[in-house]
């Protein structure tokens, strides 16, 4: 079992290697060791729910997080994947009472967790820091309202080029058959991402490959030139348009 002191230097550890904390003393993110507790958890677990009680913020040190919501039909749609370093379930600090949202893991991960009294108070002391959670809470919102626009403005095949691309940005590493995104993506995932029914998803993503725009095997998916791709999508559309 560790120890006490091993645990809190663990924590130090972590906490430094998040973008948001490293600007801060070290005395600072000590204390902020204090209040958060740590967690292991495991590929398909659900850490919340939709209606489940808003009262922790997580910050995400390793493995992946997709957080996604359900429409009143009763489809899933995937608002954006947590890469390591970030945080989510931040509505939580703005006093949001219940999760409008479901927070699933996509691949182990580990991550930090501090309950909303506990950062409320800590963020008092710190009015920077405080600015930040605002500004990751501002883009956020700015991603959900700009995934509502695209699905209502853009074609599906605009929207899937769009998705891959950003996936490729963010998710991507360099490999011999280009950009692969380090996910696991099914088809429905796909789906649940453009806000689209699988067939037609799998039908545009197979256009896409025939173009040599991607290629894929499994649940691995390369990108083999990101602007092309979105070029290629631009283009089709403005060829119908016409």
């Amino acid at each position: 079992m560790q120890s006490a002191l091993a645990v809190s230097q663990a924590k130090y550890w972590h906490l430094r290697q998040v973008d948001l904390f490293s600007g801060l003393a070290s005395a600072e993110v000590r204390r902020l060791g204090e209040l958060v507790d740590t967690e292991l958890r495991e590929q398909g677990e659900v850490i919340y729910r939709v209606g489940d009680l808003s009262d922790t913020i997580y910050v995400l040190k390793s493995g992946k997080i997709k957080l996604s919501r359900t429409s009143e039909d009763g489809k899933e749609m995937i608002l954006y994947y947590i890469r390591p370093g970030e945080v989510f379930g931040e509505v939580a600090i703005t006093g949001q009472e219940l999760r409008n949202g479901t927070a699933t893991v996509v691949e182990d991960a580990f991550m930090c967790s501090i309950r909303r009294d506990d950062l409320e108070e800590y963020l008092g002391r710190i009015p920077g820091l405080a600015l930040e959670f605002s500004r990751i809470i501002g883009r956020r919102k700015q991603q959900i309202e700009s995934r509502v626009i695209d699905l209502v403005s853009k074609d599906v095949r605009t929207r899937l080029a769009q998705a891959l691309s950003e996936l490729a940005t963010d998710f991507g590493c360099e490999a011999e058959r280009g950009t692969l995104i380090d996910l696991p993506l099914t088809q429905s995932d796909l789906a649940q991402l453009v806000g689209s029914t699988r067939e037609t998803t799998s039908t545009v993503f197979n256009e896409f490959r025939r173009n040599g725009l991607v290629d894929s095997e499994g649940r691995s998916i390369w990108v083999l030139d990101p602007e092309a791709l979105i070029d290629y999508s631009w283009d089709q559309r403005a060829g119908k348009a016409a």
